[in-house]
């Protein structure tokens, strides 16, 4: 964190944001413009940007406040895939916490992934992947718009739209089986999914290819959205040797025969 910049930018309210912060009153400094709210917090390499009056501020408080990711992992993870990064900032917090490990954050909506670009800047272990996870690669689904907030786009295929006036663009799918052998991946130490019901899909078939590899799943599940999500990915799971529990939105488990 830069004291300089942080005086020299907002000036009496950065010296006042920054001895709060000194003396332990707030845990970070946050500041607004027109557009955006940028975040300073201690240790990270540079600020985290929130746009206004979206849903990023409450993702922001899940992850930094509630520490939704803040697990006790029996290993030190090397590589970690966040699907369904939105703007980065799970990339941010992984990267933070375990700044040798590999992230690679796949999101498929372009305004999210403009943000996304701006928070991982300074991140040089992070690779944005701007498409959609998926069973299967190289297909192309939709982006809609459901109208609940930038962290609820939604990708289905073509043929599943009912409403094309909620279209908002196109984008190509990955498989995880497709980006482990791309990567060179042999085990996902960290596989973070909160794809908006589209895990629908991606338990749908394949997941042999890549589950028995994955050490640890967190995953928010959408049947509030997608009845049957939860029914599907725990009839799944249950073929798999996996430990779990709830922490916050998401469901945690961990690969038993992996981490043994």
């Amino acid at each position: 964190m830069n004291l300089l910049t942080v005086v020299s930018t907002y000036r009496v309210e950065g010296v006042k944001a920054f001895i709060k912060l000194k003396l332990g009153r707030i845990p970070y400094m946050k500041f607004k413009d027109e557009n955006s709210i940028i975040i300073y917090m201690p240790k990270y390499k540079q600020p985290i940007y929130l746009r206004r009056d979206t849903s990023d501020h409450s993702t922001f408080r899940q992850i930094f406040d509630a520490k939704e990711y803040a697990i006790d992992y029996p290993f030190l993870p090397k590589v970690i895939i966040d699907a369904g990064a939105n703007v980065g900032l799970a990339a941010v917090y992984f990267s933070q916490r375990y700044p040798q490990a590999k992230v690679y954050s796949i999101e498929p909506e372009a305004s999210n992934i403009e943000i996304l670009k701006k928070n991982i800047k300074a991140y040089k272990h992070v690779e944005c992947l701007p498409m959609a996870i998926h069973h299967t690669s190289d297909e192309t689904l939709e982006i809609i718009d459901e109208g609940i907030g930038k962290w609820g786009f939604v990708t289905k295929l073509a043929t599943e739209t009912t409403n094309r006036e909620k279209v908002v663009s196109t984008v190509k799918t990955i498989a995880l089986q497709t980006l482990m052998g791309t990567c060179d991946i042999a085990v996902i130490d960290i596989l973070k999914v909160d794809i908006e019901g589209a895990e629908m899909a991606l338990f749908e078939k394949n997941y042999e290819c890549w589950l028995p590899k994955t050490r640890c799943l967190i995953i928010e599940l959408h049947d509030r959205f997608y009845p049957g999500c939860e029914e599907r990915v725990f009839n799944v799971m249950h073929n798999y040797n996996f430990s779990f529990y709830k922490k916050g939105e998401n469901w945690v488990f961990f690969n038993i025969d992996l981490n043994s």
